[in-house]
């Protein structure tokens, strides 16, 4: 049995392009994906220089997302409202992923509040306008839609 080298991720930049460098022989090419962006992310890539194979994963998102463990609650404004608890598994500058408990009714499209105590010194405490972009479960992906005015406490904190 071969060791298959683990997954490599390749940040997409501004104009569709990333950079691909070989684990094998650490040579580098600018490559354009913009064939990939709505569709495959992962890809099978062979070394022109050395022949090595190894698999890319394309990560298409503007921010960098921070895995965290935080309690919180969300309320629902439109259509609907509603609400309860949630905990926020991953955080960026411009959303978050949270998790609620039990049934719920959530749906893309919706626009809610979420509000949440970061696990910082200050223990900052954040109250976001979100708009639903996925649910899959209890996991809803969330989107902030407020002015897109830099958050210092939030930038802050996701450079810890």
């Amino acid at each position: 049995m071969t060791d298959q080298p683990p997954d490599l991720k390749a940040f997409v930049k501004d104009g569709n392009e990333t950079t691909i460098v070989c684990p094998n022989c650490s040579s580098a090419k600018n490559i354009s994906v913009r064939q990939f962006r709505h569709r495959l992310h992962k890809l099978q890539v062979k070394c022109k220089s050395c022949g090595y194979f190894f698999r890319v994963f394309l990560e298409f998102r503007r921010h960098y997302r921070k895995p965290t463990d935080l309690r919180g609650t969300y309320d629902l404004i439109q259509p609907a409202f509603g609400g309860g608890a949630a905990k926020i598994i991953n955080l960026s500058l411009s959303g978050a992923c949270f998790e609620v408990r039990g049934t719920h009714d959530l749906k893309i499209g919706q626009q809610g509040m979420l509000v949440f105590k970061l696990d910082n010194r200050k223990e900052t405490v954040l109250s976001k306008t979100v708009f639903i972009r996925s649910v899959n479960g209890n996991r809803i992906g969330s989107e902030f839609i407020e002015d897109r005015a830099f958050d210092k406490d939030l930038g802050f904190y996701l450079r810890m």
